[in-house]
């Protein structure tokens, strides 16, 4: 029997971070006129904190936690809609560390540096230089950039040893999107092939995305209770009821199937990568569709900035994207549980 509930020091660390977000980085800093905080801001202090370093070993500064303590926060930066630097931050001490580089590690973990997530976008190179095109995430200011490959190998790159890297046009509201191509740029720290950072990314990717899924039934749900419609609340009407009940039930699945992928790979399982890869699936496609739908049982206000419920439909499509989208978890899934087959078209597109 696999136990997935919290325990009451997770119960403590969750509420600490669900304190600090709420009253720091509340989803409406990202309405245009909002004028507040925003993450980029908060950094150092999530930084002090302990939040990204809580699930590195003890030995390298961490506190000796697991994934399963990570994938509890991050399942609240899911909520509060925080950018994919954050795990990059997480990773990039993972990779200082286990490449050896003290010295970068220790700026980590100080909150010294920024860390931008980079996503490939074809046929790239992860070695002790990196070539190949991918995509940076909220890379604005970054100092370093962080790229991960689907065997486990990952490499942290100086941002101004990239130089080719232009802007491009981002949907997303508060994020910035550019598209770098890497030509033998030499890596500061590398980790090879057979190290469970890609199953990590995939994993913290779900646990943000099933964040998402909690967020807009909250969202609904709250929605649903005060708003009058034929002098009746809406939550009244069958298809509203429906709506909510379904979000409800894929919240549920997603982020239990998240917590036992999580103690998975915290046991050191056999079919950890399967499970994250799962997860992952799982959870960006209810995560689109709750956002989908949150946004109909807003109505037309549904669409318009003073609602926070397009944002979650912008980031789950851009969490989707992390590590590979949809389709490349399918072939990735398919080749696992049928390794004796060949898949085509294994190079896939952000």
């Amino acid at each position: 029997m696999v136990d997935l509930l919290m325990t009451s020091e997770q119960r403590q660390i969750v509420d600490s971070v669900v304190s600090f977000l709420a009253e720091n980085l509340p989803v409406g800093r990202l309405r245009p006129s909002a004028g507040s905080r925003q993450e980029a801001q908060a950094m150092p202090e999530m930084a002090s904190l302990g939040w990204f370093m809580i699930g590195l070993d003890e030995k390298f500064g961490g506190l000796g936690m697991s994934i399963t303590e990570e994938v509890l926060i991050f399942r609240e930066f899911g909520r509060y809609l925080l950018g994919p630097s954050s795990i990059a931050t997480v990773l990039g001490m993972r990779v200082a560390a286990e490449a050896g580089n003290a010295s970068l590690l220790q700026k980590l973990l100080e909150g010294r540096v920024h860390v931008a997530l980079a996503n490939s976008v074809g046929e790239v190179s992860i070695k002790d230089a990196v070539s190949g095109p991918f995509q940076i995430f909220d890379g604005s200011g970054a100092d370093l950039i962080l790229v991960i490959g689907e065997a486990g190998q990952a490499a942290l790159l100086e941002r101004c040893a990239v130089s080719e890297i232009s802007s491009r046009r981002s949907s997303v509201d508060g994020l910035t999107l550019e598209l770098a191509k890497c030509n033998a740029v030499p890596s500061l720290a590398y980790v090879g092939e057979g190290s469970t950072l890609y199953m990590r990314l995939s994993l913290l990717a779900a646990a943000m995305l099933s964040g998402m899924c909690e967020a807009t039934r909250d969202l609904s749900t709250e929605y649903a209770k005060f708003r009058v419609q034929f002098g009746k609340p809406i939550g009244s009407f069958q298809a509203i009821k429906h709506k909510c009940s379904d979000m409800a039930l894929r919240a549920d699945a997603a982020t239990n199937l998240v917590n036992f992928a999580a103690v998975t790979l915290t046991a050191g399982q056999k079919d950890a990568a399967y499970l994250s890869t799962a997860a992952k699936l799982l959870t960006a496609r209810y995560a689109l569709l709750s956002a989908k739908e949150t946004i109909q049982v807003h109505g037309g206000i549904g669409f318009t900035v003073e609602c926070d419920a397009h944002h979650f439909l912008k980031r789950a499509h851009l969490y989707d994207l992390i590590g590979g989208g949809s389709f490349r978890q399918q072939q990735l899934l398919l080749a696992d549980a049928l390794p004796e087959v060949e898949l085509p078209g294994t190079e896939f597109a952000a």
